[in-house]
């Protein structure tokens, strides 16, 4: 497992942000535009790494996103988060980044890499 993306995730409550970011692994199926990933909170590596949430959904052509994520707190009901990819990348780079919200939470999701 590499953890390759990097994460936030904004909920607000009672009129304040509540903020948690980490590292993410993600997986894509580009035969179905499907995506799958596990998000880890702070900035260790894999193997230190604590399970924060994992997500599945949908990007179509177009980088509109929707995915369901699910909390490693049980008592939290998975929520259905829509938004956009967009893609930075020039020649030689790879750039990509989700924005993703239900109304009161917010995740975003980014990589960099040079190819």
């Amino acid at each position: 497992m590499e953890l390759n993306w990097n994460w936030f995730m904004s909920v607000d409550f009672k009129g304040r942000w509540l903020m948690t970011k980490g590292r993410a692994c993600f997986e894509t199926w580009e035969d179905d535009y499907s995506v799958s990933g596990t998000l880890y909170l702070g900035e260790e590596q894999a193997d230190a790494a604590k399970f924060y949430a994992k997500f599945v959904g949908k990007v179509t052509e177009d980088g509109k996103a929707v995915l369901t994520v699910t909390s490693a707190d049980q008592e939290v009901l998975p929520f259905e988060l829509t938004g956009t990819m967009f893609d930075a990348g020039k020649d030689g780079e790879n750039s990509l980044t989700f924005v993703l919200t239900d109304g009161t939470t917010v995740l975003g999701l980014t990589h960099y890499s040079i190819c």
